[in-house]
């Protein structure tokens, strides 16, 4: 789909099979998509995003949307990394800074407001201690230096993971949590402790925080089974999946597409390996109705 130039080829052509990025033949560092728009890492860290731009997400002060890749504002020039939800942007720094842009609707750019932003601005509180950051549809979260959680924006299915259902324009502290990997889907959120116990919580309709029911929940919940092997977590809108530590991935939630990889269409609320990979799998993806490894 390319209605919004996401595919940043100069057009709004659809695409059926990979185009180059105009003027990304090298040098990226980093890859994030989403709703409708994308945004990379170059060189040492500079952010740059095409797309969709009518809340501001790919952060250039202005509105219009663009068919190539453009530069964010801001002069930030040493992004660690970089995560697109629904239509809102963040980065994390060199320092451990979080900044965020775009849509702000329901906070989820984390500035105490819930002001839209074309233009890169920090997360309250969080201009250093932050290692990682990940982006739902409508919220965003980190793993601080120390292991923390702190999560902020959109509530309503408990995917800020505070005991509550009300939106939060501020991070807010996930307690008792410490995790050494941490994703985000659309309505939900899940993390790998550092004792190795994997915990979801948020919107459970379609089985997608993996303990065996679809109750949602408000506060993390641990995963059904042993999954002390996790390594990495990749999170979409209705399910998700694991990369365990042999390479092996597991998929577990809404399978509609066959978006869990076990050769069905039924929906699973614990994880299940994925057919023919238990080994040899070095990085996942999820977004929608599709899993990539």
């Amino acid at each position: 789909w390319n209605a919004f130039g996401q595919l940043g080829d100069g057009t709004t052509n659809q695409q059926t099979v990979p185009v180059d990025v105009t003027g990304l033949a090298s040098g990226v560092i980093a890859l994030t998509a989403g709703g409708r728009h994308t945004c990379v890492l170059v060189g040492g860290g500079v952010p740059v995003c095409w797309g969709d731009n009518g809340l501001g997400q790919i952060g250039v002060d202005t509105t219009n949307q663009s068919t190539t890749p453009v530069y964010v504002s801001g002069h930030i020039a040493d992004a660690t990394a970089i995560a697109a939800g629904g239509s809102h942007t963040c980065v994390l720094t060199a320092e451990g800074g979080v900044k965020c842009w775009g849509n702000n609707s329901a906070g989820q750019l984390g500035d105490g407001t819930t002001d839209s932003r074309s233009t890169p601005e920090y997360v309250s509180g969080l201009t250093s201690g932050v290692s990682a950051i990940v982006a739902g549809w409508e919220h965003t979260c980190v793993r601080t230096n120390v292991g923390e959680v702190k999560c902020w924006g959109k509530n309503s299915a408990g995917q800020l993971g505070d005991g509550t259902t009300g939106q939060h324009a501020a991070p807010v502290l996930i307690n008792g949590l410490h995790v050494s990997a941490i994703a985000a889907g659309y309505y939900h959120t899940c993390a790998q402790t550092v004792g190795g116990t994997l915990m979801c919580w948020g919107n459970n309709s379609s089985g997608q925080l993996g303990d065996g029911t679809t109750n949602q929940r408000n506060l993390p919940e641990p995963v059904s089974g042993d999954t002390s092997d996790v390594k990495e977590l990749a999170a979409a809108q209705d399910h998700t999946c694991a990369l365990t530590v042999d390479h092996g991935v597991k998929c577990w939630g809404a399978n509609s597409s066959g978006q869990l990889g076990d050769e069905s269409t039924s929906p699973h609320s614990v994880p299940k390996d994925v057919n023919n990979l238990t080994n040899g799998v070095a990085a996942i993806a999820a977004d929608h109705l599709h899993t990539c490894a």
